[in-house]
């Protein structure tokens, strides 16, 4: 059977094997050099190998900045929970504006907040601490040191989920043009010039021990039948 569709994994698998079988006709053809056929296929392989493994190491990158913006979210939450509880919690003669930190004197659902969202209401908070009844009281000092800070942590897990996720994008767009690049050297100009190669020599019926995706057993989900157009038919433009 035929394997249709090579992917980014089958890529080195499928390309090393050519490479070891077609350094076998170095020298057979004085038509064709088949060492810079095996050079090009080989870079290609190695090219699909290099964009893959970026690929990899990158995807670890978000999984683990994803991690730590769990955190910095729930920071934003408890500080910004307890700063509430604490003006509730200061005498009646105190001289503050409680609804310059929260609307309503109400803490709202917080622990709903979305992480933007939840950024957006710790910098409401912050703005509390400049108004005129509240700039000038020093036991909010260390509040609004420890709410600016939570902030600004949250603030950077989310720019950095959104660079790693950016970067991940980025090479997930390299390892697919390596591919395209791999399958046209692999389909359109190795498979054709071996085919040659053979035929002049009379040994056409080699042709499928070159290329293994022509002669691998495919799994349930592939389908296929068997022709050597299937495994030939996906092509980069």
């Amino acid at each position: 059977m035929t394997d249709r569709h090579i992917d980014d994994g089958e890529v080195s698998e499928y390309g090393r094997h050519f490479v070891t079988e077609a350094k076998k006709l170095v020298g057979a053809s004085d038509l064709v050099d088949i060492e810079k056929v095996v050079a090009r296929v080989l870079g290609a392989v190695e090219g699909v190998e290099t964009e893959l493994a970026k690929a990899r190491s990158l995807r670890s990158e978000v999984r683990t900045e994803r991690g730590g913006t769990g955190e910095a979210e729930e920071a934003v939450r408890e500080v910004v929970t307890r700063f509430h509880a604490y003006l509730r919690s200061l005498p009646k003669g105190t001289s503050f504006d409680f609804e310059a930190f929260f609307p309503g004197k109400k803490l709202g659902e917080v622990a709903a907040l979305k992480p933007a969202d939840l950024g957006a209401k710790a910098a409401d908070v912050m703005r509390g601490f400049d108004v005129a009844r509240n700039a000038g009281l020093d036991a909010f000092a260390p509040w609004k040191q420890e709410i600016a800070g939570a902030r600004a942590a949250l603030d950077g897990a989310l720019s950095g989920k959104s660079g790693a996720a950016n970067r991940s994008m980025t090479a997930t767009a390299g390892l697919s043009a390596a591919r395209a690049h791999f399958l046209k050297v692999y389909n359109q100009v190795a498979k054709p010039i071996v085919r040659g190669v053979l035929n002049e020599l009379g040994r056409g019926d080699e042709y499928k021990l070159f290329f293994k995706d022509l002669t691998v057993q495919e799994g349930r989900g592939r389908g296929g039948n068997g022709s050597e157009a299937n495994a030939e038919e996906e092509q980069a433009p």
